[in-house]
């Protein structure tokens, strides 16, 4: 996670460098049967560029990054992207937290307990030093319980199962939400002065996590891609639909990355990041899975003919 976290720091310095990165915003296709998602970016700085395309159908969402040079366009590596995935949203959080969240905060509220919460928590310890405890709470007390078990022995940090969402979040200074949820699970009654609000689990006009008056009580609100946020950010569209946001208003955290902005200004102002999941985070990240895979002599060399 750490080598993670520094790559999408060093893709989101040099988008906002203006060196010639570019992240292209998510294009889908509905078919019958799935959906095909595809997005891409540039990495001049690194000397890469690639590709990341998956497929949603009923049975798997399947998960591919081509990355090349930017230098000769040669294919330098095909990765399976499911795992790298999990770890670049993660990461992406992680950035976002570096600069947004309160440095004394000690507590967080992580609400949703599957697979892509490990990253965030990993993520979280990763940037914020003094966090003494997560509390987790989703929807079903079994796997709540057994993610609570399970992470506290992976990070050796206490990890409190919560019977609500609002018991999770009153208390703390940190929060992320990762949920599968359709309908707000987040609401700004809950909130206080310092917080630093995360929601990384939504990127479809579908499905929103937060409420449009924690938009509203944001004083900072920060995008992973503003171009990509004005078609999948469901939580901004509707906070700017009803007249909650303005779109002149939102960040790009590359701007804050690059030091052209702040991610807070005082130690009281809540703090906002949604994190749609964007391709420079993927090939950022695939960049750093190549070399180290080259380093370490893994992988499966394909003949350059093919």
């Amino acid at each position: 996670m750490d080598e993670a976290i520094r790559a999408v720091e060093e893709g989101f310095a040099m988008l906002g460098s203006g060196d010639g990165t570019v992240t292209q915003p998510r294009s889908r296709f509905f078919l019958p049967h799935g959906v095909l998602h595809h997005m891409a970016a540039t990495l001049p700085g690194k000397g890469v560029m690639g590709t990341k395309t998956y497929t949603s159908f009923a049975d798997a969402t399947r998960f591919f990054i081509m990355l090349y040079s930017s230098e000769s366009g040669e294919l330098l590596a095909l990765i399976e992207g499911d795992k790298l995935g999990q770890i670049r949203t993660g990461a992406a959080t992680g950035v976002a937290a570096k600069y947004m969240a309160r440095p004394d905060a000690t507590k967080v509220a992580l609400l949703g307990a599957g697979w892509q919460a490990e990253a965030q928590a990993e993520a979280i310890l990763a940037v914020c030093p003094h966090i003494h405890e997560f509390q987790v709470y989703s929807r079903n007390f079994v796997p709540r319980e057994r993610f609570c078990q399970k992470m506290t022995r992976k990070l050796n940090i206490r990890f409190t199962p919560m019977d609500s969402a609002e018991g999770a979040v009153r208390t703390t200074q940190i929060i992320v939400c990762a949920t599968t949820a359709r309908d707000p699970i987040l609401f700004a009654d809950w909130l206080q002065e310092g917080d630093f609000v995360a929601a990384v689990g939504a990127n479809r006009l579908t499905a929103r996590e937060v409420d449009e008056r924690v938009i509203e009580k944001a004083n900072v609100v920060v995008v992973d891609d503003p171009v990509q946020a004005r078609s999948e950010a469901a939580e901004l569209i509707y906070a700017y639909e009803r007249r909650r946001m303005n779109w002149d208003s939102v960040v790009p955290l590359a701007d804050i990355v690059a030091g052209r902005r702040e991610g807070r200004n005082s130690p009281v102002d809540l703090t906002f990041f949604k994190s749609l999941g964007i391709a420079l985070e993927d090939v950022a990240v695939a960049a750093a899975v190549y070399e180290k895979a080259k380093a370490e002599g893994v992988g499966l060399t394909i003949p350059s003919t093919i």
